[in-house]
């Protein structure tokens, strides 16, 4: 009987959903590329059966907040691939002389304490060299008209000439050249330690006509907000969509390139692409002590894990949804964050969701065993899989067959749960769910209600999915994942 032998008595019920649609390829932004993931050595020892891996499953984009030159500031989240980053609006802060009004007084030129405004505000990176240039020639196309004045000064405040704050300044230049008779403004400057910049610009002798559109090299201008990523977000503090944390202090209180984080299983480090970063993030409920979000991670001695972000989030169920106002941090254990570790990084597919992002969420189901597709695990935490997938290229191929592992193909895996099934992870943990139709055999001891033989004598509803290996799994049921594991007898869990 193949497969229907190790699958399932008569009394067994266990729900087996029907495949989803035929995964499409999209179009991907990044390129896909095979993780180098040992599927029959240490790695598959990492299933689990929790998929947060926290009891906070979502946080809202708006309302967070950043800390940023020990100032708490509002600022709005997203997910860039891997990591979070945080759009921090700016606003120039105060004021000073140089913007009131010159009236009767006799000043000119860059220099001058009156008759400036602002121009608006930048960003750069602190130390880098910045050009601000308004043109060439004034009155030719695209350069400043009249003569203008340009004063740059570090940070949102606004400053005096050669006083603190002041990085530079430039004037128009009158030539003796008449095809071009003055030369527009331009300033260099040292980028801030902040990165930001306040720009200050007006006429030279007040109450002329003027314009400058000054352009930066080096650095970006005019700007409404600064990005903050990576170590800038430590201090963030998050919302959580969970009504129990309304009133917590969820706060990023570390973060790190997943290039730099080892971990005891194949390959070795925790994201190689750089692409990721990972966060330690800890919650102070209204009352009671504070404890990290993540409590146990791949090392289990360490006592706390770090968090990687997701673009939308997921229910109870397991069901992933699109969301425009929240996301996910998965903490390891969970499997959100090993399915990402493994290679299936949602963001892979670029701008819109595709096969890499269905085959993560496959991998979510098969991680936990979830055969009934409803968020239920049917695993214990430690369970040795071997995962791989029919994405091109593989993000984790195919185990090598004689490789001397005991282990066999169980099923072929969608977003849905089991798309068809071998066996069982374990067989003392039976998933009550839909029953499925026992094989039945004819005489000879051939199976007559096999999903696979289309004049099955049970008709699609009522017959066996049942799949033997992993093509069969993909080209009957369009399975995107698979796994081989064994049959688990023990009832007690297996030792990491």
């Amino acid at each position: 009987m193949s497969a229907v032998s190790r699958l399932l008595s008569s009394t067994l019920c266990l729900c087996l959903l029907a495949a989803c649609e035929p995964v499409s390829p999209g179009e991907a932004t990044p390129e896909l590329a095979s993780q180098d993931f040992l599927a029959d050595g240490d790695d598959s020892h990492s299933q689990g059966t929790q998929l947060h891996g926290t009891s906070i499953n979502s946080f809202f984009y708006d309302p967070a907040t950043v800390l940023f030159e020990n100032v708490r500031r509002p600022a709005l989240l997203r997910v860039f691939r891997g990591e979070l980053a945080a759009k921090m609006p700016l606003a120039v802060s105060g004021t000073t002389a140089s913007l009131s009004p010159c009236f009767l007084r006799p000043e000119s030129g860059a220099a001058r304490s009156c008759g400036l405004s602002v121009k608006g505000q930048g960003v750069c990176t602190p130390d880098t060299v910045v050009t601000l240039d308004s043109g060439e020639c004034s009155g030719s196309a695209g350069s400043c008209t009249g003569r203008p004045v340009l004063r740059v000064c570090a940070g949102e405040k606004p400053c005096e000439h050669a006083r603190q704050g002041y990085l530079g300044s430039s004037e128009g230049v009158v030539k003796p050249d008449p095809s071009c008779a003055l030369e527009c403004p331009s300033v260099q400057f040292t980028c801030p330690k902040s990165g930001i910049f306040t720009v200050l610009a007006g006429p030279y002798f007040p109450g002329q006509p003027w314009s400058a559109s000054p352009k930066a090299s080096g650095g970006r201008f005019p700007v409404e907000h600064k990005e903050l990523r990576g170590k800038q977000l430590i201090g963030t503090q998050l919302r959580s969509l969970s009504t129990a944390h309304y009133n917590s202090t969820i706060e990023v209180v570390d973060a790190i390139n997943a290039a730099q984080v080892t971990i005891p299983e194949s390959p070795g480090i925790w994201d190689a692409s750089g692409s990721t970063f990972l966060y330690r993030v800890k919650v102070t409920p209204a009352s009671g002590a504070t404890v990290d979000l993540c409590r146990t991670g791949v090392d289990p001695t360490v006592g706390w894990a770090w968090a990687v972000p997701l673009e939308g989030y997921f229910n109870a169920s397991g069901a992933r949804q699109e969301s425009t106002t929240s996301f996910t941090l998965g903490c390891d254990p969970g499997v959100l964050a090993k399915c990402y570790r493994w290679g299936y990084k949602p963001w892979l597919d670029g701008a819109s969701p595709g096969a890499v992002t269905k085959a993560h969420w496959a991998c979510t189901r098969m991680a936990r065993a979830d055969y009934c597709g409803n968020g239920t695990p049917f695993t214990q935490d430690g369970t040795p899989i071997q995962p791989w997938d029919a994405l091109t290229p593989n993000i984790i191929t195919a185990p090598q067959s004689g490789g001397g592992s005991d282990m066999r193909f169980e099923a072929g895996w969608d977003t849905s749960g089991p798309a068809c099934l071998s066996h069982w992870r374990w067989k003392h943990l039976q998933a009550g769910c839909v029953e499925l139709q026992p094989p039945i055999e004819d005489s000879a001891g051939n199976v007559i209600n096999d999903c696979r033989d289309p004049h099955n004598v049970s008709g699609a509803y009522k017959c066996s999915p049942i799949c033997d290996n992993a093509q069969e799994a993909a080209q009957r049921y369009k399975s995107v994942v698979f796994n081989n594991s064994r049959s688990n007898e023990q009832l007690a869990p297996p030792q990491p």
